[in-house]
């Protein structure tokens, strides 16, 4: 009886309206949360391999430590002198105070390289673990990794600072290699040698500072005492030691060392910042970073030191320069003083002049307070000409000496003499670099210029006052002399004499006093700096030894993440609802479980089985697709071969049959019949003869050994099955059982492959088309659909087969769930 499909087009009018331009899938969650949670054992072997690499890297990456400071940076008004020192206030250095020079003054190379002058530096003690024989595997398999994961396929060396087992005390005048390594062994023999090997080997003169040749290649291997010298050609220095446990040191680890010049360590230490503790503060935070936290400590401790002593030497270099200059004038007035002394009592003692007349007495003072102007004068001219050979010359300016010792009592020389000492030591940190393109050190050069075309006018103006006074006192000097010629002999000579003594005792105690001055300026003078906290560990810079392991193991669930999503993203197979729903809005009416157990009607043998009730519960959806009718037929097919479409459709006629309804399974497939792989019908007789006319239905029709379940079989493979389900003979055969059965139940061949089906769906009440999860092709599954789409075939079903259910898996999907034990069913 042919069955139009269109009685029931209401159900699903358009059922096949297609959505399978892939619409943009949002973000299922609790999809991928399951299928991460079915490969967690995928995610701890990556997690844990993550793990093992950490451990690699933070054990085998050499560390590199920050060490902090806090320094105090006094402001001019911090390093103010009294009022009562005034003599000396051209030794401040406020140029020093900006924050901005002092930051590249840290830096600079002379300065790291006074610091390292201080620092016994120059040799360089390292340590490396030893792989031995008897360790056990698993160090083997972390030295293996090692390999693997690190280009030198080494463990890590540390440097011994602190308690390095032996010291290298190298002889300076003698040339000594750079860098070469020099390990310390116990031979088979029991004595102690040391071997190096290298190659293109620097030699260096350390007393001359200088480079002077380099080896080519160099091997040494020779047995030594320690305590005792030793002197060769290319090195020669004394290794001592109070280690008691030293041979046991040295069979744990490979322990070396070299040997290496402060010039070339100062690109290892001139990673320096210099930064305020807070906005407007003067106190700075001083850092910086090496592999050796001791030894950087230090460094860091010393280069303060040094820093804050440049600074106090500055400020003490022209008072030391003035006491200098004193003591070389005292040195020559002592003499001086002493043989007029000498003259003085001789000339009393000789012509018994006891006391010179008032007359006498008050020219003789006259004269001498000219003479000791007129000396003041010329030392004061005498200290111009020298300051301005100073500056013709660019001599170094630190040789100069305070203005104010010399009675030049004003303030804008003396300011600009220490603003120009204090440029040119500024100056001196750039020596050599002249040509380097450096905003800061033109800008010193600038300022140079400015400061010296000052200097040269303020001393040309400052000379020719001190000459015309000069020549002022001169001419008075004259006038009293001749005035002082009209006095006796005897006592003219004795004026003169006693005038030269005073003159000389006088400027001799004032170049006394002055000299006391200086030396109380210099003893009161401070650095313009202070060290607030010492040297101190900071930060660990690498490796980070928390985030590192985080890394990793983030780097170790995403390894098998990324695989199952590539994975997921690239698969064409049909996975889940959400597959077949983009592809098609065919409602999905059953989800059946994968089952080993094959070869037999599962809903009639295991009636209380899971699986059973999953075909229970398509059994009630197939009744709502009934549309009231008592009669349904219902026509099963798939893709492709191997989806479960046979299986499906017994299964389905046995739970109809359980139900109570009379119900009949057609093998349709005549091509590739499975029917008998799940019921006992012969295979020589079915519906192929009978649409050729060979057997009569009652003689095609067998019973099976379950109640109200009967079966036609395919019957002989004949080489028209399209034509032959196409025939006339198929409408009769369909209405003759109709009037026998509640229910028919059609198995045919794969849609996807002929047309048999699709000749078979206007007899079909209910069209259910079989997915096969993890097997079906969604390329194929879409041009299927189409396909039917394209015929207009209405009433159509999908039902999932074959669902691979575990413990975490797919069945999350479903409300029943699907994890059992198919062996029980």
């Amino acid at each position: 009886m042919y069955h139009s499909n269109n009685n029931s087009s209401h159900i699903n009018d358009d059922i096949f309206s297609l959505e399978n331009e892939y619409k943009t899938e949002k973000p299922n969650i609790q999809k991928w949360f399951y299928l991460f949670l079915s490969k967690w054992y995928w995610f701890v072997v990556f997690i844990l391999l993550g793990l093992l690499v950490a451990y690699l890297i933070n054990r085998y990456t050499t560390p590199v430590y920050k060490v902090d400071a806090t320094v105090l940076i006094k402001t001019e008004s911090q390093t103010n002198m009294p009022e009562d020192m005034a003599m000396m206030s051209g030794f401040s250095t406020p140029e020093m105070q900006n924050f901005q020079n002092q930051t590249i003054l840290l830096k600079t190379e002379s300065l790291i390289l006074r610091t390292l002058e201080r620092l016994d530096f120059n040799v360089g003690y390292y340590s490396k673990d030893k792989l031995k024989s008897n360790e056990n595997n698993s160090l083997r398999i972390f030295q293996t990794l090692n390999q693997a994961f690190f280009s030198k396929g080494k463990y890590r060396e540390v440097e011994l600072y602190l308690n390095k087992p032996f010291q290298v005390i190298i002889d300076k005048t003698h040339v000594q290699p750079i860098g070469l390594r020099f390990y310390l062994e116990r031979n088979n023999d029991g004595k102690l040698h040391i071997v190096a090997q290298g190659e293109d080997v620097i030699l260096h003169d350390f007393l001359n500072k200088q480079d002077i040749g380099m080896l080519s290649s160099i091997q040494v291997d020779e047995p030594i005492e320690i305590g005792k010298r030793i002197v060769r050609e290319h090195y020669s220095f004394t290794i001592i030691s109070e280690y008691l446990n030293l041979d046991e040191e040295l069979s744990k680890n490979d322990i070396f060392f070299f040997i290496r010049n402060n010039r070339r360590m100062v690109n290892e230490f001139n990673e320096i910042e210099v930064s305020f503790a807070a906005q407007g503060a003067s106190i700075a935070n001083m850092s910086t970073m090496g592999t050796c936290l001791e030894k950087t400590k230090a460094f860091l401790n010393m280069l303060m030191e040094v820093w804050i002593q440049s600074s106090l030497d500055q400020k003490n270099q022209i008072a030391n320069n003035t006491i200098l200059f004193i003591d070389q004038q005292l040195y020559g007035l002592g003499d001086t003083l002493g043989r007029m002394g000498a003259k003085l009592q001789n000339f009393r003692t000789s012509n018994k002049v006891v006391m010179p007349t008032v007359q006498v007495e008050a020219a003789y003072t006259r004269l001498q307070a000219i003479d000791v102007e007129i000396l003041e004068l010329q030392t004061q001219s005498s200290y111009l000409k020298r300051l301005r050979g100073y500056l013709n010359k660019r001599e170094d300016y630190n040789k100069l000496i305070s203005p104010a010792s010399v009675g030049l009592e004003q303030s804008v020389l003396s300011e600009y003499i220490t603003q120009l000492g204090e440029v040119r030591s500024a100056l001196l940190q750039y020596e050599g670099k002249e040509k380097l393109n450096n905003p800061y050190l033109e800008r010193l050069q600038r300022q140079e210029s400015t400061i010296l075309a000052s200097l040269y006018e303020n001393i040309n103006s400052q000379g020719d006052y001190i000459n015309h006074q000069e020549e002022v006192l001169k001419k008075q000097k004259a006038r009293i002399s001749r005035e002082q010629n009209l006095l006796p002999r005897k006592e003219q000579q004795y004026m003169n004499i006693q005038r030269n003594y005073d003159l000389t005792n006088d400027l001799y105690t004032l170049l006394l006093e002055r000299r006391v001055e200086a030396q109380i300026q210099k003893a009161s003078n401070l650095p313009d700096n202070e060290v607030i906290e010492p040297a101190f560990f900071a930060a660990m810079i690498q490796p980070k030894s928390m985030l590192v392991y985080i890394m990793y193991c983030v780097f170790g669930f995403m390894i098998p993440a990324v695989f199952l999503f590539l994975k997921d993203l690239f698969n064409n197979k049909i996975q889940t609802e959400e597959d077949l729903e983009r592809i098609t809005s065919a409602p999905i009416i059953g989800n059946i479980a994968f089952s080993k157990n094959d070869g037999d009607i599962l809903t009639q043998k295991h009636p209380s089985s899971r699986i059973t009730e999953a075909f229970r519960s398509l059994r009630t959806r197939l009744d709502y697709l009934k549309n009231g009718s008592d009669k349904q037929t219902i026509l099963v097919t798939s893709s492709s071969s191997g989806e479960g479409k046979s299986f499906c459709a017994v299964n389905i006629a046995g739970i109809l049959a359980l139900a109570g309804r009379k119900t009949i399974v057609l093998g349709f497939d005549l091509r590739k019949p499975k029917l008998a792989n799940y019921i006992d019908v012969p295979e020589e007789i079915g519906i192929s003869t009978f649409l050729i006319g060979k057997h009569t239905l009652d003689e095609v029709i067998f019973s099976t050994k379950y109640e109200n379940l009967d079966c036609i079989g395919a019957g002989p493979i004949p080489p028209n099955p399209a034509e032959l389900v196409d025939s006339k003979v198929t409408a009769k055969l369909f209405e003759e059982l109709e009037k026998q059965y509640d229910c028919i139940v059609i198995d045919t061949s794969p849609i996807g492959m002929v047309t048999d089906a699709l000749l078979l769906t206007p007899y079909a009440t209910t069209n259910v088309f079989v997915v096969r999860h993890q097997f079906t092709h969604k390329l194929f599954l879409e041009h299927n659909i189409k396909m039917l789409n394209e015929s207009n075939i209405q009433n159509v079903s999908i039902v999932m087969n074959g669902i691979k259910t575990q413990k975490y898996g797919y069945a999350y999907k479903y409300a029943y769930g699907y994890s059992y034990n198919t062996s029980n069913m």
